[in-house]
């Protein structure tokens, strides 16, 4: 059973811009997907629908229950959401206090809210910076702190929002190592299509608010003519094989 069923999702801002149209897609419970589509084509809108964070038209179903208003709450008590803008979700005075936020909500002692806090930030890097504050960090380090607590919450569910943008190379190739141990199902938006390639094994392109096409990275990132067609261009990686489609 799909553990996310979308159905006729539409949403359109305040302006009149329609930033989803009709978007129907299933994903399976344990799926890493990416969102992948040129700027403005939607990935961003999909992902906070998602997690109930604007009104849209049409269903989300996550397992067995219907996204409302009324259910948005509880349901995001199972997942996790990386925002692009890491501002967005660090403001507590030091960054163990932002790692550990909400934590006792999910019935851990003060023990295992430390250890865990401890562990995930020796997997992004951050050991030694428990008691800084995470608004005088460089914004890679900052994003590492927002990665640092979602994966502290080991949720169901968790969605990414351009998660490698501005770190450096060590720091993405320590976030796809993450990747690949996360549980749960994963849903990215990203413009890094090597990091597609390299961690996820469904992959959606949209555009102007609709789904284009929905499978396996490494066929539709291959096809050189739907890339050019939807403001892309083929991976590297991809661009020095024969099998491209012109």
């Amino acid at each position: 059973m799909s553990q996310i069923q979308i159905s006729n999702l539409v949403f359109t801002y305040s302006d009149g811009i329609q930033a989803l149209n009709e978007i129907d897609l299933n994903l399976e419970s344990g799926s890493k997907t990416a969102l992948v589509g040129p700027n403005g084509a939607g990935k961003t809108s999909l992902l906070m629908a998602i997690a109930g964070l604007i009104q849209v038209q049409g269903e989300i179903q996550i397992g067995a229950t219907l996204l409302t208003p009324e259910t948005a709450d509880e349901l995001r008590k199972s997942m996790s959401f990386v925002f692009q803008n890491p501002d967005e979700m660090l403001f507590m005075p030091t960054v163990v206090e932002d790692v550990c936020f909400g934590l006792d909500t999910l019935g851990l002692t003060e023990r295992q809210i430390e250890v865990r806090a401890r562990e995930v930030l020796e997997q992004v890097a951050l050991t030694g910076f428990e008691h800084r504050s995470a608004h005088h960090l460089s914004y890679g380090e900052r994003r590492k702190v927002c990665l640092a607590t979602c994966l502290a919450r080991r949720s169901s569910l968790t969605l990414f929002d351009e998660p490698t943008r501005e770190l450096d190379p060590q720091g993405r190739r320590n976030f796809i190592n993450m990747f690949h141990e996360w549980g749960g199902t994963l849903i990215l938006a990203t413009h890094d299509l090597e990091l597609v390639l390299e961690t996820c094994d469904q992959m959606v392109l949209i555009d102007n608010g609709k789904i284009i096409k929905v499978g396996h990275p490494q066929e539709i990132l291959a096809n050189a003519k739907l890339m050019k067609a939807h403001r892309l261009e083929v991976p590297h990686s991809l661009s020095r094989h024969p099998h491209e489609h012109y």
